[in-house]
């Protein structure tokens, strides 16, 4: 399931393997090189140090080997010790196929802008991964679980390589900067660019992007662990021909209050901020939605035809993902730019008809407080694989949660 220890360069394609983006690999220009110099931070998928490679200062994220309730993995009785099943999954939605594949999206599509730039993934060889312990020996760094519940061997061994070891630890080479320090220092002005970055973001096909203070870092967004992004079984029904209209039903409805999570949490950041600050420092007025309210307070939820009707301001579906975009040469033959796909402040907004799933009926009402209200919820569907293809699981369990 995890990529395995190189044989040779050749052997450092492209990562993750299934369709869509994806993410080139460092260029060490040789032999890997790094000095580790500080150990930056940790969160559930990943730790963060500050290394030297190549005379230069990067941040350097190394993924951790996650338990499955900690990405978006198929349900069922033993499906952990299945190859094919979770080798499925794991291109689509581990974290650190998550954080290529958002980063590919960027850059394939000419908006590295949007985040914290990214020079490639990384497999960490022995010999730099016992620099890393010897480094931080007084952290006792640990690669299995995430950082709640750490310690031990049973993640990353699960799935052994083709010479039987476990596989090398994963890596993203990023550009060095400075967070907020205290999300005291947020600002108007960077709290309206991050907005217009996450309505961007959707534009390119990339949701569920986890905003929040704590990820930015030189005022742009810098963790796509969570990411999901076109195309992707979500949110792309024609991966699989064989998808029943409630199952595109439940999809649809699911990938919108993913979508829609994005924007009610960024109002969730401006409330806390200005709860905790705006006495002290005035109150920041930006939000996505209406007062922060959610996209509901908009219309009258007590009127039938308001209830079928609510919103978000992308579909993140409409990203042509099979298109590519042409580079040009500039007259004189030295300057290569690429054309980027053309994105909008403000793209036409994605109305969601609450009576269409799976035949609402009754409790339309039921299902526009759900996507209207101002909390959002991680994603509900669980997910099965069969005869090489992914479903949702369309049981008692979804029906219950909803």
């Amino acid at each position: 399931m995890y990529p395995d220890w190189p044989r040779s360069d050749a052997d450092l394609v492209p990562l993750p393997k299934c369709d869509g983006p994806k993410l080139k690999p460092f260029n060490f220009q040789g032999p890997q090189k790094i000095e580790f110099l500080e150990y930056l931070g940790e969160g559930t998928h990943a730790h963060v140090v500050k290394v030297k490679i190549l005379g230069q200062i990067y941040a350097l994220k190394l993924f951790r080997f996650p338990f499955e309730e900690n990405w978006l993995s198929p349900t069922g009785e033993r499906v952990w010790e299945d190859h094919e099943i979770m080798s499925a999954f794991y291109d689509y939605s581990e974290p650190f196929s998550c954080e290529c594949r958002a980063y590919g999206r960027l850059q394939e599509a000419g908006y590295e802008e949007l985040a914290v730039r990214c020079y490639g993934y990384l497999l960490l060889d022995e010999e730099h991964e016992r620099a890393l312990r010897t480094r931080f020996s007084d952290m006792r760094l640990e690669f299995d679980g995430n950082m709640d519940c750490c310690g031990g061997d049973e993640q990353r061994t699960l799935f052994l390589g083709r010479d039987g070891r476990a596989p090398p630890i994963r890596g993203i080479v990023k550009e060095f900067g400075l967070g907020l320090g205290d999300e005291e220092n947020l600002r108007p002005a960077l709290a309206r660019k991050v907005l217009r970055d996450v309505v961007k973001l959707q534009q390119l096909g990339i949701i569920h992007i986890d905003v929040g203070c704590r990820q930015i870092i030189n005022d742009k967004l810098v963790d796509f662990s969570t990411a999901m992004t076109t195309p992707h079984f979500l949110m792309t029904p024609e991966l699989n021909p064989r998808l029943t209209p409630e199952m595109i039903s439940a999809m649809e409805y699911e990938t919108f209050k993913v979508s829609v999570s994005d924007y009610l949490e960024f109002d969730d950041m401006m409330s806390d901020w200005n709860r905790e600050h705006a006495a002290q420092r005035g109150r920041i007025s930006v939000n996505a939605f209406p007062g922060g309210r959610g996209c509901g307070m908009k219309h009258n939820l007590r009127s039938k035809a308001a209830r079928e009707r609510v919103y978000t301001f992308v579909d993140p579906r409409k990203y042509d993902w099979r298109r590519t975009y042409p580079v040009s040469v500039g007259a004189s033959g030295g300057k290569v730019t690429k054309t980027p796909p053309q994105l909008h402040a403000r793209p036409p907004m994605w109305y969601y008809d609450c009576g269409g799933l799976l035949g609402a009926g009754g409790w339309i009402s039921v299902v526009a407080e759900r996507l209207g209200g101002p909390h959002a919820q991680d994603p509900m569907l669980d997910w099965m694989y069969k005869d090489g293809l992914i479903f949702p699981r369309l049981d008692d369990r979804w029906f219950l949660r909803f």
